[in-house]
């Protein structure tokens, strides 16, 4: 239960953060928790108050589940270790569910969301004489394109994948 002191207590940092961005990682088994919707609530309580939000989701939980469905082993979960053709593909159709879930929920919520390729990125290379193939690391963030969002008052959703000008799709891990 919430009291009038803890709402004043809440109420002094507001003018501190409007006009502020908020990058909030989800990890992706949130997407699939009943509180999911709550944290949704609150994203709107913060757009509410002129507080600018960017969502960064992980896609672990995803593809290890969508290895089990599909009976293939993914070469790592979380896009820290090396990601094989397999994964990546793994990895692209999981990231790709919980973005379409996640901008579901906006709707639901009435906010406005946008997947994003604003993460260029470039391969993670040879590390320690192995080869990552298809993980990456980012390489710049488009925050024009971020900002432009978030000035329309749309929510940048952003996945655990990046493209290099070329159009190479790479894995990326999510708390990086």
């Amino acid at each position: 239960m919430l009291r009038l002191a803890d709402l004043r207590e809440m109420l002094r940092y507001v003018p501190h953060y409007r006009d502020k961005v908020f990058v909030i990682a989800v990890d992706g088994a949130v997407v699939e928790s009943d509180n999911f919707r709550n944290l949704l609530l609150d994203v709107a309580l913060l757009r509410s108050l002129r507080i600018g939000v960017a969502l960064v989701h992980g896609a672990g939980h995803q593809v290890r589940k969508l290895a089990e469905q599909t009976g293939q082993t993914p070469s790592n979960i979380d896009g820290t270790g090396v990601t094989d053709a397999a994964t990546l593909q793994l990895a692209i159709a999981a990231a790709t569910r919980v973005t379409h879930e996640m901008l579901e929920g906006l709707s639901a919520t009435d906010l406005r969301g946008a997947a994003t390729n604003a993460l260029v990125a470039h391969p993670a290379g040879i590390l320690q004489g192995v080869d990552h193939l298809w993980t990456g690391k980012v390489e710049r963030i488009d925050i024009a394109f971020l900002r432009s969002l978030l000035d329309n008052d749309i929510i940048p959703v952003i996945a655990p994948l990046g493209c290099d000008g070329e159009g190479n799709t790479y894995r990326l891990n999510s708390d990086a």
